[in-house]
């Protein structure tokens, strides 16, 4: 009786973050296939898609998102394809559209990196010091 309460709370956890919206993606690309820039700079919809598709599961015990620093395109496939306890979720939850302005959002939290960012200075490489 305990593993059928189990599996019954996993399944509604998946139906609440966006599962039976799967699909969409494929794992034959790996990452390389969800590669490409950040197709919006919309903010204020991305935060607003977070708050309608995400929010729900990742404000709520499931993993916090705030500093992954993760790729653009790892996110895209984290998203698409999902992985652990975080279900796919496909074009019929979350547009393509939608999903560029979700990452436009989570460059702001630290979720994606940043792709315009410079690169951060290598420490090794700096020759001053407080003695010179």
């Amino acid at each position: 009786m305990q593993k059928l309460i189990v599996v019954g709370a996993v399944m509604a956890m998946a139906v609440g973050c966006g599962g039976g919206g799967g699909g969409g993606g494929s794992t034959a690309g790996g990452e390389a296939a969800y590669a490409g820039p950040i197709g919006s700079t919309d903010v204020a919809a991305g935060q607003a898609r977070w708050a309608a598709a995400c929010a729900s599961c990742h404000e709520n015990g499931a993993p916090a998102v705030a500093n992954l620093g993760l790729t653009p395109a790892r996110m895209r496939q984290q998203v698409r394809e999902g992985s652990g306890q975080m279900p796919a979720i496909g074009p019929s939850r979350v547009s393509d559209a939608d999903l560029e302005s979700l990452l436009a959002y989570l460059v702001t939290v630290g979720a994606v990196a940043d792709p315009n960012a410079a690169p951060a200075a290598d420490p090794a490489a700096s020759t001053t010091s407080a003695t010179q």
